[in-house]
């Protein structure tokens, strides 16, 4: 398979993931957080299924089409360890969150471990029931309560992107 069909394939199961997230998540309160704004495609779609829902979103630089950017005040720029490291971040969104998006890195060995390390720093703002969408299939630890959730016949090629949901309780 070529690259171009590749990523054809990754972003079909990225935007049919977050349209099954729409579904499940209609009526519920809470934020939304992206890791891994990039040039805000992803963050324009989350806009458009979630038109009433708070997005917070996390990268390294803003790097955003005019189009696509979020609100100053909805924006945390730096690195993402230093950012999660404060206490007024976690403070605002602990037990608030009903999706976390991770489309983390550049696709280099280096960004293989960066959204557990984002995970394990962001559990516990995750509501019971919240929705978990990444771009890698993530090696789950315990204290995080997330099971994954088999999407096929949901999402097309649903072997291209990870949904998982956060355990009721």
């Amino acid at each position: 398979m070529s690259r171009l069909d590749s990523h054809i394939q990754q972003k079909l199961a990225q935007r049919d993931s977050i349209d099954l997230a729409a579904r499940w998540l209609a009526g519920e309160d809470g934020f939304i957080v992206e890791f891994g704004l990039g040039t805000g495609r992803s963050y324009s779609h989350l806009s458009e299924r979630f038109p009433h829902r708070e997005i917070f979103c996390f990268d390294r630089l803003n790097k955003t089409h005019p189009r696509s950017r979020p609100p100053a005040d909805r924006l945390f720029l730096g690195e993402i360890t230093q950012v999660l490291a404060d206490p007024a971040v976690h403070a605002r969104f602990t037990g608030r969150v009903i999706l976390a998006h991770l489309d983390l890195g550049s696709g280099g060995p280096e960004d293989d471990v960066l959204p557990e390390l984002v995970l394990d720093r962001i559990h516990r703002w995750l509501r019971p029931g919240a929705v978990v969408l990444s771009d890698l299939d993530l090696t789950l630890e315990s204290p995080w309560q997330l099971e994954r959730v088999d999407t096929t016949g949901q999402v097309e090629h649903a072997d291209r992107y990870y949904v998982y949901r956060r355990r009721a309780g």
